[in-house]
């Protein structure tokens, strides 16, 4: 089975593409399986563990490039460049003729299912469907975003064989009665022999310092904490934007000692194995990975019920606590609850440990090998009419 991704880049540490270049390495590990990556905007290196066995091909595109000079370059990246960038993926999928073409949803997602070909098209969404709404703050940004949706799911999506969620959650809220929608997790690649002994007195939390993972009202919640655990800490992983705002935040409550931001780190695993329990604060979520990285080393889980993502993952009192959007009491005394009872923090580790599972590489990928030869069978028989 031939497959094909196609990607903006493959050389930073963002999301999407951690998450697809673990895809695509596991599924080159499947036998009959070839893989490759079409990749927009760097050169091809073999970055953050992209297997030997996945031919990257760079298109060299370089989108972003000239952006700063002027709104004239602006304006070519989204015009020029996309014609550009259409032209060089028809050209690598005529010479390689792959089984299934896979967009992860970026600078691709239009105009991939144009070209003409007899593979089958799969479009994986790995944020909210109403994402550009959340994030428009003006007049013109909601039009941008009104212009965005019209173009992606009036006019794009639809034409894809397939559309892949992270969530239960988001299937029934967004995309309820479209047959063409399927379920599966994000896989989760994590080291088994890493594991928490829930003895440290510090709760973690993990992700970037922007608006979206809402960590004012994680400090807000932890200063209740404090004050009736001041043996405890809050240590926060992530850069950002916001790293300012939130540090003021923290000297306005004179918690410096008890909340600190600790920037990036490669080694969060084990951050989380040298914590009791992980906190999530977001507004909102495409799947939210962190829950079961957390739960993966045996820790018992607190987070907002925000969408999409927390309530597929979490059960609530088994493996960790969902507690009500915004709602910091709560979040407090929830996270109050797993220090002052030793076992029950230790029985909900267990149980997220073993929940954890539900997400391991290899129970995903079946997942998708299925859905490739689904595909693959309906697709060629659609060509053959």
């Amino acid at each position: 089975m031939r497959i094909v991704y196609c990607i903006d880049s493959v050389n930073n540490v963002g999301g999407i593409q951690q998450v697809t270049v673990v895809k695509a390495n596991a599924l080159a590990e499947v036998p009959g399986n070839e893989v490759w990556m079409l990749v927009a905007d760097n050169s091809g290196n073999r970055v953050f563990g992209v297997s030997p066995k996945v031919r990257v091909i760079a298109l060299e595109v370089d989108y972003y490039k000239n952006d700063w000079k002027s709104r004239w370059n602006v304006l070519i990246g989204i015009f020029f460049k996309r014609w550009q960038h259409r032209r060089r993926v028809a050209k690598a999928l005529d010479s390689i003729d792959p089984d299934v073409l896979v967009s992860v949803g970026q600078s691709e997602k239009n105009f991939l299912p144009r070209i003409k070909g007899k593979w089958a098209t799969i479009r994986e969404i790995h944020y909210l469907k109403d994402y550009r709404w959340k994030a428009a703050s003006s007049l013109f940004d909601k039009i941008l975003a009104f212009a965005g949706d019209l173009r992606d799911y009036v006019f794009s999506i639809n034409k894809y064989d397939s559309i892949v969620v992270l969530t239960e959650e988001d299937k029934e809220t967004s995309w309820k009665g479209n047959p063409k929608v399927v379920v599966i997790p994000n896989p989760v690649e994590v080291k088994r022999g890493i594991r928490s002994n829930l003895d440290t007195k510090r709760v973690i939390a993990v992700g970037r310092l922007v608006p979206q993972k809402n960590f004012a009202s994680l400090i807000n919640a932890f200063r209740g904490v404090s004050m009736r655990h001041p043996d405890w800490r809050l240590d926060i992983y992530g850069e950002g934007p916001e790293r300012e705002p939130l540090q003021s935040l923290i000297s306005e409550f004179l918690l410096e000692d008890k909340i600190r931001l600790n920037g990036s780190s490669h080694r969060v695993l084990e951050e989380m194995a040298n914590s009791s329990m992980l906190a999530m604060t977001s507004r909102f979520e495409g799947f939210g990975v962190v829950l079961i990285e957390a739960m993966s080393v045996g820790l018992p889980v607190v987070s907002y019920a925000c969408p999409c993502g927390p309530k597929d993952i979490i059960t609530d009192a088994v493996d960790g606590f969902l507690v009500p959007s915004g709602d910091e009491d709560k979040l407090a005394e929830r996270i109050c609850e797993l220090i002052e009872d030793e076992d029950k923090r230790r029985r909900m580790g267990l149980a997220a440990l073993s929940s954890s599972g539900r997400f391991d590489i290899d129970r995903v990928i079946l997942l998708w090998m299925e859905l490739f030869r689904k595909l693959i069978i309906e697709t060629q028989g659609k060509r053959s009419r």
